[in-house]
């Protein structure tokens, strides 16, 4: 009787902390988490939903148009008289320059700034920085409304980064 007893006490202290003895036919809590851990389903990537892809077009055509207003906001500035010195001397620095401002004002309002969505954003970027040439020896009267007609001839002419830089 005694030993029973022992026995039963023994069993609602294991039972009590949680390492109670399970049998070979029986799934405990020990055998579940071992079979979860061995075969159970991993940490599977969520799969995109179509506004996070729509947003990561966003975020492209963004670095393509932040490269854009660059541009033209140096360039229209670069015209203009009464500004200082240091100003007119950035040339292809300064397009640049606008460019990554605008590109950072852009990814703080339209809240591109997961990896997926910065990725796109630099992707456009230097399609855009790099593509200006072929965009304006393409369609050169879109280029000429928005600049002038010799930057026009000399960065569809040139090509070069350093072409259009010189020209600015």
């Amino acid at each position: 009787m005694l030993d029973q007893k022992a026995a039963f006490a023994e069993r609602l202290n294991r039972i009590g902390s949680g390492t109670q003895f399970e049998h070979e036919d029986v799934i405990g809590t020990m055998t579940q988490k071992r079979y979860i851990a061995k075969y159970g389903e991993r940490n599977k990537k969520p799969k995109r939903s179509f506004l996070d892809r729509i947003m990561v077009l966003v975020a492209f055509l963004s670095g393509a148009t932040a490269v854009l207003l660059g541009r033209l906001a140096y360039f229209h500035l670069s015209k203009m008289s009464g500004l200082p010195d240091a100003f007119y001397n950035l040339g292809g620095r300064g397009m640049a320059l606008f460019a990554l401002i605008l590109a950072m004002i852009l990814i703080v309002v339209l809240h591109l700034s997961t990896r997926s969505r910065l990725q796109s954003l630099a992707l456009g970027f230097v399609l855009m920085h790099f593509g200006e040439a072929a965009m304006a020896s393409t369609v050169p009267t879109l280029w000429v409304e928005l600049f002038s007609a010799d930057y026009v001839a000399a960065v569809s002419a040139d090509g070069t980064i350093a072409g259009i830089a010189a020209h600015s």
